[in-house]
This record gives structure tokens, C-alpha cells and sequence, in this order.
């Protein structure tokens, strides 16, 4: 890109001095102006050879047809003029693909160029030579070169380089580093969990260098309209000839009408939105997802782990029948292992905090949406919610029922416990909200946009939270199949939906919406698969922030087609009523890429907040 830049500015200053040259030699200095004027055409012919090896026909080939017609009939000074007025276009345009290129890099300027490993003696390497596993030391001050687990016991990190939050996050023993974050600790020590190149934040500047060749519905438009365009000002330019019978005229009415700038409006503004995002946190996978967001009606959340924390803990066990409440928790948390879910997270930790051994457990089958079944010498375990006992054809008593409905209506969740047939206890789980998600369900209904909550969890639970922060609808102890069958519904009578979930759990229902937003750093890869969006820092209140951040990109994009298309028509009338000949036709033309371009830099104060 540099010699690119480089190349123009020196082709450009050639053709000024040959212009120069010309007018103070004349003949003298004809030829050589002649042969720097074709020079200057590279760039140009460089770019249509590229685009036609991809099959496409680059725009600026009707201006390379113009330079060759106007140097036949001999009008060298015209030509080169002409091509002085192309080269300063693209001049202007690559100083504004070096602001895009300089925005995409600044994500990845913040790993170091080395780290130190503890070996025998710790020893200095390069980040692409840490390999997964080894200990990774990271001094006070220093950044975190890879992703990592902290081996030590507490430390506090500035995560800005992802989150774009600049307050210290807290982390314990366990907790994950992302490379970049900075240690504003004393020495820690991480065991790296992958290598440099699949890091987060390699994953975010790969995504978004790779956006800008993945065009939006608009940018398909906008490359049909362009092609449109190019057919109309062909057949003008025939017709305006056979009319007037001048060659000049004609070719002028062609230039102001190729629609040159069309071919990079869409891939740099959404390039420039979807990088300056990512410094915000909030990664946008390609251009189609940036697009959707402006067009979404109907927001649609999952409960835990989305509008609460997704740290549920323990509040109480009620032991039926023969069982203690040591034992039940003890075989719940031995069946419990077998799942990923995140209410066995805390049940698992607190039979490990009582130091209860593990039971033999076998056959253990996951039970989507309902909770885990298994074998305990041999029994039959079943541990989940209400629907997996009714699955079971497990009986549960009025008034075991009226407990657990009781705590329900105070927020917690109940997880039923049956061994051999028979209820054995219920475990409550409790989990907090989020303190940003009252305020940001507000700031989506101000934006005109309809709420839902699609969770697993039990109805009383959901409706207690969905009142709690004003959410619209509420379906409740669904399945993950009933989950997209939902939204596909939805998508059926014309709603655009977004799927807000932790990227894991919701992997299927994140895919099925128009756009699927995943929270957290959590299972980054399996989100990047299965949602448009993700929302890094683990922070609700930055989805209404994408919202308006992606209308206002798209508002510019529009504005820079009118604009343009203004611009070239009016051109155009004045060519027909001889007003203005064919400098006058590429001046305005090189003025309409200007004020496009100005316009669209615009967007690089996206990230400065109203």
C-alpha cells in the first residue's frame, strides 16, 4: 500500500512537471509528455488487470478508454491534464485506504514483541514461539502476549485493547488473560491457553481486515447500480455523439457519468465502522451483520448469562425421604459433572468445597433444555428441571411443588433431584441481574425496538426478571429447538430478529436470527461461528451503542450515494447544454469522490460518544 502511495505521488508530480514543460516548450517537450501521461495510466490499468483476473470489470477502465481516445486524436494536453485531475483522486483516495488500513492495525499494535517463559532460568522469546501449556510471565506493566490462565493467586488487568474499557478488571487464580490487556499488578504467571496467532485479539484483526471483501445486501446494490450506470452513460455517450457530432463532448458526458467511487463506498465505510467498533468491543463478523443490525425490530434475550450475571450460586437444599443433605448434594455433583450447563457449575463447586468424594456415575445422558439422567448403583438419577420429572414420569407432591413454586416467585431457580423413581430433594440456585440490563432494555424500547426473553428456565423465574427490567415477552422452559422454532416463527411474519446469548448454549438460535450477538469472551470461536456480532467485554449496555453506531454508518453510506449520484447527473446535464467540455467533466468528477470520501470520514468520530 505504501509504494502504491508512493508510486501515484511520483506519477503525479511526473505529469505536473510534463504539463509544465509543455506549456513553456511546446513542441520540445510534447513526446515526453506523451510517454508520462501513459505512465501515469498504470495504477489504472494495474487495478482493471486485478479485477478482471477476478472476473470484474473495474470502473476505472472507461477513463484508461478515455486517455488512449483523447491521445489519438492528438489532444495531449487535454489527456494529460486528465489524467494530472485521475491521479489526484487517487491520491486522495489512498490516503483514505491508509486512515482504514491504520484503524485496522491499531487493533493488533498492542501485542508485545516478546515474552518471557519460566524455565530453569526464565528465558526471553518471541510471542510466536510460546507454544500452548508453557508458563508465561508477565512483569507489573507489561502485556499479556498470548491468551492465557492466571496460575496466580490475584491480579488486576486493563482491558481496554478489547473491551475498550479502561478500568482495572479484577482477576483471580483461573481467570482468563487476553493478550494485549495489560498486568496493572505486581509479577504474575499464566499458563498460555493457545498460541499468538489464534489469540483473541488476532482473531479480531483477522475478522476485521477480512470485512471489507464481504459485501453487504447494499454493497451488492450498490455494485449492480454502478453497473446500471456504466451501461446508461455508454449509450448516452453514443447518442449525444450521433447528435452533436463531437468527439470531446461525448467523451465528456462518459466521464461524468462512470460512477467510479460507487466501486469502494460500501467496503470503506463498513471497513471503517466495523474497525472502530472493535475498539469498543464489539466485533461485527463481516458487513451483512453491521447491515442487519439496522434493520432489526424485535431484540430477543436468553436469561442466564445474558441479562443476569451467569454466576448462579447455591442458596439452599431441602433432602427428602432417606437422603441428608450432604448426600444429595453429593450425588447431584457426581451427576452433574457429566454436564456443561451453567447451573451445574455451582452445584459441582460446593460438594467441592464440602470435600465430598465423587459417586460412581454411569451412563450419563444430557437431556437438552430439561437437565441430565444417569446411573448410580444402578439407579436411575435424574437431576434438572420441572419438565425432565415429568419426562421421567417422576411424582412430585403438592406441597414439594408449593416449595419450590414459592422460591421461584423470589427469583431462584429449582433443580429437582430424583433417585430410583422417587423425588429426593430439590437444590435452589439464585442468579443475579445484570446492572446494566434494566437501563439497556430501556435504551432499546427508545429505540423503537420490541424485547423477548427465550429461556429454559421455569416461567415464574423469567417473569419475575422480565418484570423486574420491563422486557415484552416472555417464553419460558423452552428447549433449544423450541428456541429457533420461535424465532424462525417470528421470522415468518416479516420481524427482523437478534439473538442476544452466551455464544455457547445458544450456539443454534444465535445462527437462526437475522443477527446473532453473542456475549463474552466465553467460547469466542464457537460464537464466531455461530453469531454476526459479539459483544467482547461481556457488556449489555454497549448493544444499543452497535445499534446506532451501524444506522449511522449505513446513514453516511446512503448520504455518499446521493451525493454522487447528484453530482455525476448534474455533471451530465451540464456536458449535454455545453456548459462545461471534458476537464471540466473530470474536475467534477474528482469532486464528487472528495466530498464522498470527506463524508465518509466522518465515521472515524464513531467511537467518540454522545
Amino acid at each position: 500500500m505504501i509504494q502504491k502511495r508512493l508510486t501515484i505521488a511520483a506519477l503525479l508530480a511526473a505529469v505536473l512537471l510534463a504539463i509544465v514543460a509543455d506549456l513553456l516548450f511546446s513542441q520540445k517537450a510534447q513526446a515526453v509528455m506523451i510517454f508520462i501521461t501513459i505512465l501515469g495510466l498504470c495504477p489504472l490499468i494495474f487495478d482493471f488487470v486485478v479485477a478482471a483476473r477476478h472476473k470484474r470489470l473495474d470502473l476505472g477502465f472507461p477513463i484508461i478508454i478515455t486517455v488512449i481516445i483523447l491521445l489519438i486524436l492528438a489532444s495531449y494536453l487535454t489527456a494529460a491534464v486528465f489524467v494530472l485531475l485521475i491521479l489526484s483522486g487517487e491520491l486522495f483516495r489512498e490516503y483514505i485506504y491508509k486512515r482504514v488500513q491504520d484503524s485496522i492495525r491499531d487493533i493488533s499494535r498492542s501485542l508485545p514483541d516478546t515474552a518471557w517463559l519460566k524455565r530453569e532460568q526464565p528465558v526471553e522469546v518471541k510471542i510466536s514461539e510460546i507454544k500452548k501449556g508453557e508458563t508465561v510471565i508477565v512483569k507489573s506493566g507489561g502485556r499479556v502476549p498470548v491468551d492465557g490462565i492466571l496460575q496466580t493467586e490475584m491480579t488486576a488487568m486493563d482491558e481496554s485493547v478489547i473491551t475498550g474499557e479502561s478500568r482495572p478488571i479484577e482477576k483471580k487464580r483461573g481467570a482468563t488473560l487476553v493478550a494485549g490487556s495489560i498486568n496493572l499488578g505486581d509479577y504474575l504467571e499464566m499458563i498460555a491457553s493457545d498460541v499468538s496467532t489464534n489469540s483473541t485479539i488476532a482473531q479480531l484483526h483477522k475478522l476485521v481486515d477480512e470485512a471489507k471483501s464481504k459485501n453487504a445486501p447494499l454493497s451488492r446494490f450498490t455494485t449492480h447500480y454502478a453497473e446500471v450506470t456504466s451501461l446508461v452513460a455508454l449509450f448516452s455517450t453514443i447518442i449525444l455523439f450521433l447528435v452533436r457530432h463531437n468527439l470531446y463532448q461525448a467523451l465528456a458526458l462518459w466521464v461524468a457519468l462512470v460512477p467510479m467511487i460507487f466501486a469502494i463506498i460500501v467496503p470503506v465505510a463498513t471497513t471503517v465502522g466495523i474497525s472502530l467498533l472493535a475498539k469498543r468491543g464489539i466485533l461485527v463478523k463481516h458487513a451483512a451483520a453491521l447491515e442487519n443490525l439496522t434493520k432489526i425490530t424485535t431484540i430477543v434475550f436468553d436469561k442466564t448469562g445474558t441479562l443476569t450475571k451467569g454466576t448462579p450460586e447455591l442458596q439452599e437444599i431441602i433432602a427428602l425421604g432417606e437422603f441428608t443433605q450432604p448426600k444429595l448434594l453429593q450425588v447431584a455433583a457426581s451427576t452433574e459433572q457429566f454436564s456443561e450447563h451453567e447451573l451445574a457449575r455451582p452445584i459441582i463447586e460446593k460438594a467441592a468445597s464440602e470435600e465430598l468424594p465423587k459417586e460412581n456415575i454411569t451412563e450419563p445422558h444430557v437431556v437438552e433444555g430439561r437437565g441430565i439422567t444417569a446411573k448410580w448403583g444402578g439407579k436411575i438419577v435424574a437431576v434438572g428441571n420441572r419438565q425432565l420429572l415429568i419426562d421421567e414420569k417422576i411424582p412430585v407432591s403438592s406441597q414439594d411443588l408449593a416449595t419450590a413454586e414459592a422460591r421461584e416467585e423470589n427469583g431462584s431457580t429449582a433443580i429437582f433431584v430424583a433417585i430410583g423413581g422417587q423425588l429426593a430433594g430439590i437444590i435452589f440456585l439464585a442468579d443475579q441481574l445484570r446492572s446494566e440490563a434494566k437501563t439497556t432494555i430501556n435504551n432499546l424500547r427508545h429505540l423503537g425496538l420490541k424485547t423477548a426473553m427465550l429461556t429454559g428456565d421455569a416461567k415464574k423465574v423469567a417473569d419475575k426478571i422480565a418484570g423486574e427490567i420491563g422486557i415484552d415477552q416472555v417464553r419460558a422452559e423452552l428447549s433449544p429447538q423450541d428456541k429457533i422454532s420461535i424465532i424462525n416463527q417470528g421470522k415468518d411474519t416479516q420481524e427482523k430478529i437478534a439473538m442476544v446469548g452466551d455464544g455457547i448454549n445458544d450456539a443454534p438460535a444465535l445462527a437462526g436470527a437475522n443477527v446473532g450477538i453473542a456475549m463474552g469472551l466465553e467460547g469466542v470461536e464457537l460464537a464466531l461461528d455461530s453469531a454476526g456480532v459479539v459483544l467482547v467485554n461481556n457488556n449489555l449496555s454497549l448493544l444499543p451503542d452497535a445499534i446506532v453506531s451501524s444506522k449511522k454508518i449505513f446513514r453516511v453510506i446512503k448520504t455518499d450515494l446521493v451525493v454522487a449520484s447528484a453530482i455525476h447527473f448534474g455533471v451530465a446535464l451540464l456536458v449535454i447544454f455545453n456548459v462545461i467540455g471534458i476537464l471540466g467533466s473530470a474536475l467534477f468528477h474528482q469532486l464528487s469522490s472528495a466530498v464522498v470520501l470527506i463524508n465518509t470520514m466522518r465515521l472515524f468520530s464513531i467511537n467518540k460518544r454522545s
